[in-house]
């Protein structure tokens, strides 16, 4: 039997994040994900429900029983798979990180779109 993977939404036309999911892409050694760009014709990104513009704002993922997280909780089931981000993704399981965590994501999403 196939084990599903955690599939990873991506902006593919955005530089920074490209580069970031390459480096995931290249260390993900135990081919536990899914990269999916947003800009490729993909069945999953029809089945998936949410619109291609909404999914450009943050980073989506879908867990393997197709739950859908996004922002700084994508990020945190992504970093636990990676030998020195799996620190990071434990210590953003404390509830006041996430409160400081969301908003500064929230920046830097919105600093992104303007160098794009």
């Amino acid at each position: 039997m196939i084990k599903k993977k955690i599939k990873v939404f991506y902006d593919g036309s955005c530089k920074i994040c490209t580069k970031e999911i390459n480096f995931y892409h290249k260390n993900d050694k135990n081919n536990k994900f899914d990269w999916i760009d947003l800009n490729s014709q993909n069945e999953n990104l029809k089945n998936l429900g949410i619109k291609k513009d909404d999914l450009k704002k943050s980073l989506h993922i879908e867990m393997e029983d197709g739950k859908i997280l996004k922002g700084i909780n994508a990020f945190s089931i992504i970093w636990r798979e990676f030998k020195y981000f799996k620190y990071l993704s434990f210590f953003l399981d404390y509830k006041i990180v996430k409160i400081i965590a969301r908003p500064t994501y929230n920046l830097l999403v919105r600093i992104k779109n303007f160098f794009n």
